[in-house]
Formats: structure tokens, C-alpha cells, sequence
């Protein structure tokens, strides 16, 4: 397994694995104008040199938001998710974050005990946040010492 940084030049490829993982995928021009920000981050994760996932970040100061995490629907349970995230973790703990934060669907069970068995806890819900289904989002946080 390997976990590589990705730039603006792999937007085509995180669109098309987007769509595999999201009913509310994004497109590569979505990916390309997020990308083209210096405060967001991408991180793919691969085996045997073919993708399987990908995490998507952001920084400010000392915290971090996981803007999108996603795992081909094929390679789940498989710890790909959770290899990129304490990866993540690492260098953000070198750089210095220590508040971290993301939302989640309030359906999405895996992801959620993923989240919880890593460390963060529940801190709120945002009503109707997601479409596509619509749906509440569960808001979590990590903090580090």
C-alpha cells in the first residue's frame, strides 16, 4: 500500500474515482478549482500501482477539515481508509494542526465507526446538508495534544 500527494494534474482521475465512491461525485473541473487552492491537500492511496482511495484537505492555522475521504466501493474494509487518515494525521501533526473536523452522512454507519474508532466525537448535525439523497450530516472532531 502507498499513500502519494496529488496535484492538479490528477483531478481527471479523482473525478472518476469520485464517481464510483458518491451519488453527489464532483467533476474534474470541481477537483481542479479545489486543487488550485494552496490550502487543500489531496492524498491517494494505492496497491499494487492501482488507485483505491482518496482524501481530500484542508488547513487553516492549527486546524484541519477533511473535506472528502472516498474508498472504491471494491475495496472497502480493506483499512485503506484507514491507513490514508492516520497518515494524514501524521503530517498534520507536524504541521502543526491540532483541531480536526468533518461532516459525514447520518446514514453512513461504516464511516462513522471508522471516525469513532479513530478518535473523533460527535459534535453536532447539520440539518439537510447533503443532496442527492437529501440528508443531515454528523458533524465530528479530533483534537491532538
Amino acid at each position: 500500500m502507498q499513500i502519494r500527494s496529488v496535484g492538479i494534474e490528477g483531478a481527471g482521475q479523482l473525478a472518476e474515482m469520485d464517481k464510483h465512491c458518491f451519488s453527489d461525485s464532483w467533476k474534474e473541473k470541481d477537483w481542479q478549482q479545489f486543487l488550485s487552492l494552496p490550502q487543500y491537500r489531496c492524498y491517494i492511496v494505492t496497491a499494487e500501482e492501482l488507485p483505491k482511495g482518496f482524501l481530500l484537505i484542508s488547513t487553516a492555522a492549527d486546524e484541519g477539515e477533511i473535506i472528502k475521504i472516498g474508498v472504491l466501493p471494491e475495496c472497502r474494509r480493506q483499512n485503506f481508509g484507514t491507513s490514508i487518515l492516520r497518515e494524514a494525521f501524521e503530517k498534520w501533526q507536524d504541521e502543526g494542526i491540532r483541531h480536526l473536523f468533518l461532516e459525514v452522512r447520518e446514514s453512513n454507519r461504516p464511516a462513522r465507526a471508522l471516525y469513532q474508532k479513530l478518535g473523533f466525537e460527535e459534535v453536532g448535525i447539520r440539518k439537510n446538508y447533503y443532496k442527492n439523497p437529501q440528508e443531515h450530516a454528523v458533524v465530528y472532531a479530533r483534537h491532538f495534544a
